[in-house]
């Protein structure tokens, strides 16, 4: 199959070579970063000069949507442009809503086609920087590198508490502090649904039935007990071992250095520009997924403390250094004008990690004044979960200082680089995102008509899924919560269960509220006024279930230990050390 996409999207590209215009492509991708985290989005207490300045250069959009609310279904849908329902990278069940484990044997499926493959068909040198997160498989079958990229450098899972020494599991207080608690009360709470019934089942079996049999079955629960908490801490995400670093196919360093993560990776992108511009004489399609801004935090040694926002916002400062630098990369080489730029979030602030977390941000009403801080958290389809900063910019093409109103989602960027290098998409892969060029003010000098022509102007409808469920509805100014979470006491965010689980409080009829006079979704309205909106909610909703066609879930799989990469380390001496959770290079 994607042999035959090869020689179509090759053929398309020998027709259309002469129309089409092929800039280098330059996407920065944050990780859990706030729609209020910025300068250009409203915030005064961090410094985000560098990426305030592709703001004030390019195009800002004040409604622009991750694919999902969280990790792995955002980037899967972001690089295909398509929902991850579509792509079997979706769970209702928490502990499989992104990939746990290196070990698990799912992933990006082979037959979906990402903008990267089709950049490197139309002559592209592609390269992804930072974080991967949609698999790494068996013998790593769904790396970046067999997805459409020449070359890898980064976190093929994602940074987690455990990379920085930190605690996953650890509990945040009232007032947003982290409270330590140990692995072995951790787990208890965690199944504690399950342990509580072994008791009883031991007790009623000692009294009723036989010692003996509640004898076997004491030891059988002691030894899940234990057995579980190991495989635990071996071979999923609380284990360091897990956070990895690749270089192309091959692990460079297990566990990852954080410190000076943000610097290499840096230093990697400019690398990968300089090469492809001097030696390979190719326009680049470069991915830089920060794996900032995701706990565990971490910063260069002089980064430390030069934020008035703590260690959160000495992060984003050093994230906005990093940009800086890149955009600075692009000037040296006298490039600049020829990149596109795209520079977004995957998905809202992490409220769990307490103080550690981003800002869900306010945003103004039609009516003028800014609005509360916009509800829920990253994994919500509350607003702050899903809305994100967007900005878009390519100097000399499109028109500086323009704030873009219209409905908007990372799901359009791919539809928006098939139509600016006269690609189709393939017909068997319906795209559920629309062309962004119809919102843009564009230098008429530099394009043709036809990139802003015979294409969809606005999307109907935007579809909001927590999990493998359509939480939440968006059709013009209304949106419509069919399932929202229920938060820890006193909290917008589910610490108690590391994140919100999606299908806590169903409402029927729904909520309704309008986001353009309410973005802080504080006010429902009144349902019997806006039955006409419902039900044409509720017809889209029914024409979307029609196209999904059943496919295979990555997600809900199993880590299987013989799996889990070990660096430099086969045979016996691989065994041991999966055994005694000891990889590392």
């Amino acid at each position: 199959m994607k042999i035959l996409f090869g020689i179509y999207f090759i053929f398309l590209h020998l027709i259309n070579i002469s129309k089409s215009t092929t800039p280098n492509i330059l996407i920065f991708l944050v990780d859990d970063l706030g729609y209020g985290d910025l300068g250009c989005y409203g915030n005064s207490t961090i410094n985000s000069p560098h990426i305030d300045s592709l703001a004030r250069d390019g195009a800002t959009y004040t409604q622009m949507y991750s694919a999902a609310s969280i990790c792995t279904p955002s980037r899967a849908g972001f690089l295909t442009g398509r929902y991850p329902i579509r792509l079997g990278l979706t769970s209702n069940t928490n502990q499989f809503r992104t990939f746990y484990s290196p070990a698990q044997p799912g992933g990006l499926p082979h037959d979906e086609t990402t903008m990267a493959e089709i950049a490197q068909q139309l002559g592209y040198r592609t390269g992804l920087v930072g974080k991967w997160h949609i698999g790494l498989g068996r013998d790593g079958e769904h790396l970046p590198t067999r997805h459409g990229f020449h070359t890898f450098f980064g976190m093929p899972v994602t940074n987690v508490q455990t990379c920085g020494n930190k605690k996953v599991y650890n509990l945040i207080g009232g007032h947003g502090e982290v409270l330590e608690r140990s692995y072995f009360s951790y787990w208890i709470t965690l199944r504690g649904k399950i342990w509580l019934a072994i008791i009883c089942i031991i007790l009623v079996t000692w009294l009723i039935y036989s010692r003996k049999l509640a004898f076997i079955i004491l030891v059988l629960g002691i030894i899940g007990f234990f057995g579980g908490m190991w495989y635990s801490l071996s071979f999923t995400l609380l284990s360091r071992s897990s956070c990895l670093l690749y270089r192309n196919e091959t692990i460079i360093e297990q566990p990852v250095h954080l410190q000076d993560l943000t610097l290499r990776n840096t230093n990697e992108a400019i690398k990968f520009m300089k090469e492809t511009i001097q030696i390979h004489k190719k326009p680049f399609f470069l991915y830089m997924a920060y794996v900032k801004v995701h706990t565990a935090l971490f910063t260069l040694p002089e980064n430390v403390g030069r934020s008035r926002h703590g260690a959160y916002g000495d992060n984003i400062e050093e994230l906005d250094w990093s940009v800086g630098e890149i955009i600075q990369a692009l000037k040296t080489l006298d490039i600049e004008n020829d990149t596109l730029i795209l520079f977004s979030s995957d998905n809202g602030p992490f409220l769990e990690r307490g103080i550690e977390a981003g800002f869900c941000g306010r945003v103004l009403t039609t009516s003028g004044k800014l609005s509360e801080p916009l509800r829920g958290a990253k994994g919500q389809t509350w607003e702050c979960g899903i809305r994100v900063p967007g900005i878009i910019r390519w100097p000399g093409h499109v028109i500086p200082g323009q704030t873009i109103e219209s409905i908007s989602s990372l799901l359009d960027f791919y539809p928006s680089l098939l139509n600016l290098w006269n690609v189709q998409s393939i017909q068997d892969r319906p795209l559920d995102g629309v062309s962004l060029w119809s919102q843009l003010k564009l230098n008429p000098e530099m394009f043709t008509s036809s990139l802003t022509t015979n294409i969809q102007k606005e999307r109907d409808t935007l579809f909001h899924y927590c999990g493998s469920t359509i939480t939440a509805v968006r059709q013009g100014k209304y949106k419509a919560h069919y399932w929202t979470p229920k938060w820890d006491e006193g909290l917008r965010a589910c610490p108690s269960d590391i994140i919100c689980p999606c299908l806590s409080i169903q409402h029927s009829p729904p909520l309704l509220f309008d986001i353009e006079t309410d973005p802080a979704e504080e006010s429902p309205l009144d349902i019997q006024n806006y039955s006409n909106i419902l039900s044409m909610m509720d017809a889209a909703v029914q024409k979307h279930k029609a196209t999904l066609i059943p496919v295979p879930n990555q997600l809900e799989k199993l880590a299987l230990p013989w799996l889990f990469p070990c660096c430099n380390a086969q045979g016996w001496t691989r065994i041991i050390r999966l055994i005694t959770n000891s990889c590392q290079c």
